[in-house]
């Protein structure tokens, strides 16, 4: 019967707990919190934490196929991805509910293997030798009727051993514990072995003995690379009773380097026949030989050991993940922790700011600083890149900014003494920043521009967008030159007038089609299309121009980091009239 496997609770590695699902017609197995009838989940999961809803999960049985759909809050992940709808699930997929990670078994996918007692296991086609008893070349292909009557001549202590080692690798996904175990039992079974290595491949294909072990202190932990290539490039397991006189070996190397008098290897192999590694016993004794028939129970130990390595490595590979999604997900808090976590309050103005990285973290930045004489800077970057580096030059430039501009009371040299810092910190980086630093008594904004997109200033009586500063005043991104003077521009807003800055995330946005947004996008986004004072504020401008980039992408995954601020005045005197729409 098909089933899920419990492999990870809230606790960590779980000790593995099956459950039977529904494989009758139309059939249907719930998964949740619920405990109680009449709504009952047939698997009954709880964190303590809520996070699992009451019925959280549900796996149909329709058409002889199994399907999983999420009904919970938090969500379900299928093989690390969002169960969105009804997916199917198949042999060996993994399902995750919050904290608890399940393996959905279906032996129906799994040939059944005709050994008695609990011998549960694939087997592989035992081919006669050649007759020169030199070498027996072990395939991976199943016969089990050959496997079945090979297994039933068998001494009683090899099949134990066999069982106990089948049930050992069913039970643990922890290699490191199990590996040694392994190699006890089969010094145990092979009286004749004199060392033992489980060789595993390093990320570029090298093998490198993961466990070994000696009959006697003193022998050394060192294999022979030749037969451990021959074994994993053929894919074939290789027996040779007489070392010495094996050409294929090499003589020199097996007699002097290795002192190996007989030899065996099998290879060790994913699903889909991609290499792992190898079993390799040898010995050092001339009168101590392997025989073809221990070459065929290596063999079968081998393709049990193939699969918990898989299964193991999956199950590292799963975890891996999992922690360096933590990992993100914390820095994307402390990121966050970063950017303002409220707006300004200034009397006769509003705020509006957007944040959202192309990333889980990026290296936009926007921030308000108080300054002494009640006046505000208004400052947005952009570091060069994304990511964690991205995100880390943010965290500098934050902390930076706001000491330049609270120790340096002229705007255009508090952005000089912020290049300085960042040019002895960021290496072969640079940061493009604007800085505004608004007086809300005379009205007046005084702007740095620092190799950034030129703020844009709405004017409301003319409805017009325009930049703010001009391109020949602008300076380089900081970082480039250190010393570098930087210029400023000062203007007056008038009532409901606002500046717009941004990052290039919003002229970059991409469509589906391959179509930039671009500034001519921006423009029509913010200009007003009615006298109505509301569309003129900075909140309402802010809104329409994140929303008008939304459309524009219509789901497609952000180029780069997007980062909007806009603010102005709200309140004209009274009497005031504002023009029509040009």
């Amino acid at each position: 019967m098909p089933n899920l496997i419990l492999i990870k609770s809230p606790g960590g590695a779980a000790t593995p707990q099956t459950f039977p699902l529904n494989a009758d017609p139309n059939g249907k197995t719930s998964i949740g919190r619920q405990k109680t009838p009449p709504d009952e989940c047939d698997i009954v999961i709880d964190d303590g934490k809520q996070a699992i809803s009451r019925k959280h999960a549900v796996i149909s049985h329709v058409h002889g196929k199994f399907h999983v759909e999420s009904l919970g809050r938090n969500g379900t992940l299928l093989n690390n991805k969002l169960v969105d709808g009804s997916m199917p699930i198949k042999h060996e997929d993994r399902l995750k509910i919050c904290d608890f990670l399940f393996r959905f078994h279906d032996e129906r996918a799994v040939a059944p293997a005709p050994l008695p007692s609990d011998l549960l296991i694939n087997l592989p086609e035992l081919v006669e030798g050649d007759g020169t008893g030199e070498m027996t070349t072990v395939q991976h292909t199943v016969n089990r009727v050959a496997a079945q009557q090979f297994l039933e001549v068998q001494p009683t202590e090899r099949l134990r051993a066999l069982l106990e080692i089948s049930t050992s690798l069913s039970k643990t996904l922890e290699l490191d514990v199990l590996l040694p175990q392994i190699l006890d039992t089969l010094f145990g079974v092979f009286k004749q072995a004199d060392r033992c290595f489980v060789i595993q491949l390093d990320d570029a294909g090298r093998p490198y003995a993961k466990a070994f072990k000696a009959r006697r202190s003193g022998m050394n932990d060192r294999f022979s690379k030749t037969i451990v290539r021959r074994c994993l490039e053929q894919m074939q397991a290789y027996l040779s009773e007489d070392a010495s006189s094996d050409l294929a070996l090499g003589a020199a190397q097996s007699i002097a380097e290795f002192r190996i008098r007989s030899v065996m290897c099998v290879p060790l192999a994913t699903s889909d026949g991609k290499p792992l590694g190898a079993l390799q016993l040898d010995t050092q004794d001339i009168t101590k030989k392997f025989r073809e028939d221990d070459l065929k129970l290596l063999t079968i130990v081998g393709n049990l050991a193939s699969v918990s390595v898989e299964r193991a490595q999956v199950h590292a590979m799963l975890l891996r993940q999992e922690s360096a999604q933590r990992e993100i997900e914390f820095a994307r808090k402390v990121q966050l922790g970063f950017l303002p976590q409220s707006l300004p309050v200034v009397p006769g103005y509003e705020f509006f700011g957007f944040y959202n990285a192309a990333q889980t973290i990026g290296g936009d930045y926007y921030d308000f600083i108080p300054l002494p004489g009640n006046l505000l800077a208004i400052v947005l970057g952009d570091v060069a890149g994304k990511g964690v580096p991205a995100a880390l030059l943010m965290a500098k430039l934050s902390a930076e900014a706001r000491f330049s501009m609270r120790t340096e009371p002229e705007p255009h040299k508090a952005i000089g003494v912020l290049n300085n810092q960042l040019f002895r910190g960021i290496g072969d980086r640079f940061v493009t920043l604007t800085a505004l630093v608004l007086d809300p008594v005379t009205h007046r904004v005084v702007i740095v521009n620092a190799g950034h997109i030129n703020p844009m200033h709405f004017g409301a009586s003319t409805n017009a967008f325009l930049e703010a500063i001009d391109t020949d005043r602008t300076g380089l991104p900081l970082g480039v030159i250190e010393d570098f003077v930087y210029d400023c521009v000062t203007i007056t807003l008038e009532p409901y007038d606002s500046l717009v800055i941004f990052t290039d995330g919003v002229t970059d946005a991409m469509s589906p089609g391959g179509e930039l947004f671009e500034m001519e996008r921006v423009t029509d986004a913010v200009r007003k299309r009615s006298v109505d004072p509301l569309e003129m504020r900075p909140k309402a401008i802010g809104e329409r121009l994140v929303a008008a980039v939304r459309k524009h992408a219509a789901g497609q995954a952000q180029n780069d980091d997007i980062a909007v601020v806009c603010f102005g005045r709200v309140d004209p005197p009274s009497g005031t009239a504002l023009a029509p729409p040009v």
